[in-house]
C-alpha cells in the first residue's frame, strides 16, 4: 500500500503515515470491489448491500445495521445501483464507514473523525475527484452591452424627472408635446425597450440559441 508506516504494530490492519492514506486505501478497496469483485450472486458488486457484505461480513459484524446506516448517509436504498467512482457517492459510503468503524468522533462532520480536506485528499489520491461546475460567462453582445448601458442611464434620467411628470400630466393638452415630456416618454421607452432586447438575449442564451 502507498503510504505505509515503517512500523505495523497490528497484524491484521496497516498503519499509515497520515490519514489521508488510509482513507486512500479504505477508497481503493472499495473501488477495487465494483471494478473486479463480484457479490454472492455473481454479479457486479454495485450495491451498498453489497459492499457491506464483502466489507464488512456478519461474522463479525451486524451487518443489516452497517447496510441501513451507510445506504441513510449515502441517500439510496440498500439495492440500488451506485457508481463507486462518483465523487458524490463515494464520499458519503467512506465517512459513513469509517464513522461505523471508528464510532463517534469529535467532529462535526458525518465521519466525525477528519476534516473535509482530509477526506478529499484521501479521495484524490485513491483518484476520485469532486467535478467543479463551469459556470457559462454571458456572451457580451451588441444587444446586451446597449441594454445594459441603456437602462442604466434611462434609470438615472428617470429618477432625476419623475417630479416633473405629475405636473406636465396635469397641465394643458400643448404641454404633452412640449420638448421634457417627449424626453421624458422617450426615456421610459427606451428602458423599456432595453429590458425586452436585454431579456430576450438572455432567454436565447439559455437555450442555447
Amino acid at each position: 500500500w502507498q503510504g505505509l508506516a515503517e512500523q505495523q504494530r497490528d497484524k491484521r490492519f496497516c498503519t499509515f503515515v497520515d490519514a489521508a492514506y488510509g482513507i486512500r486505501a479504505l477508497a481503493v478497496t472499495l473501488i477495487t470491489y465494483h471494478d473486479k469483485r463480484k457479490a454472492t450472486n455473481g454479479t457486479r458488486i454495485d450495491t451498498v448491500r453489497e459492499i457491506i457484505e464483502r466489507w464488512a461480513p456478519a461474522v463479525e459484524n451486524h451487518t443489516e445495521n452497517y447496510i441501513r446506516f451507510v445506504s441513510k448517509s449515502i441517500g439510496v436504498t440498500p439495492d440500488q445501483n451506485i457508481n463507486l467512482h462518483d465523487y458524490s457517492i463515494m464520499r458519503p459510503l467512506v465517512e459513513a464507514i469509517i464513522r461505523q468503524e471508528n464510532g463517534q468522533g469529535g467532529l462535526k462532520t458525518l465521519n466525525s473523525w477528519y476534516s473535509r480536506d482530509v477526506i478529499d485528499e484521501g479521495l484524490r489520491r485513491a483518484g476520485v475527484i469532486q467535478k467543479t461546475k463551469t459556470v457559462a460567462k454571458m456572451p457580451v453582445t451588441k444587444e446586451t452591452a446597449s441594454a445594459t448601458v441603456a437602462a442604466s442611464l434611462g434609470v438615472g434620467q428617470l429618477v432625476d424627472v419623475m417630479p416633473q411628470v405629475s405636473e406636465a400630466l396635469t397641465k394643458s393638452e400643448s404641454h404633452f408635446s412640449s420638448g421634457s415630456v417627449v424626453r421624458i416618454i422617450f426615456g421610459i421607452a427606451t428602458i423599456v425597450v432595453a429590458g425586452v432586447i436585454a431579456y430576450a438575449q438572455v432567454k436565447r442564451y439559455q437555450k442555447g440559441v
